[in-house]
């Protein structure tokens, strides 16, 4: 089996689990803590994936967060059922929507978000199915169109 797993990297790993749990609607299924408190990994398990969160912790080499960094070079694309209502709720805990809820070319209704962590999201329901080829020619009129950014 082949499976990409999003790890996340925050500071203040044990207030970003409570953001994430709400966000979720899980907790962890795994939690473990260093000596002194810090998250050292935590494990979300839920239904099509699972995301790994951890304290950047540096002193063992980990990975830096958006913060740290004041910036981020990933965005995790997230299926869900509604995407307005997600947004919605990421924006009341604190998020900062970078592109409202639209429906878009590719059969999606798709919004990016930044999370108080600095991890982008694009946060998407499918709203219909299409094949590449009709992707491909919705583009392709978007763009004669003068459309430039894909929305």
């Amino acid at each position: 089996m082949k499976e990409a797993v999003p790890y996340l990297s925050v500071r203040n790993a044990a207030e970003a689990l409570s953001f994430y749990n709400q966000v979720l609607g899980i907790a962890p299924a795994v939690l473990l803590k260093m000596p002194d408190g810090r998250v050292m990994h935590a494990e979300y398990r839920f239904e099509g994936g699972r995301l790994y969160l951890s304290e950047e912790l540096p002193e063992h080499g980990g990975t830096p967060s958006p913060q740290t960094l004041g910036a981020t070079t990933v965005a995790i694309h997230w299926y869900v059922d509604n995407c307005d209502e997600l947004v919605a709720q990421m924006r009341e805990l604190g998020s900062e929507v970078l592109m409202e809820p639209e429906d878009m070319f590719w059969g999606e209704r798709f919004a990016r978000v930044r999370d108080p962590y600095g991890h982008e999201w694009g946060i998407t329901t499918k709203i219909r199915s299409m094949t590449p080829q009709e992707i491909e020619a919705a583009a392709a009129a978007l763009f004669a169109a003068g459309g430039a950014s894909g929305s």
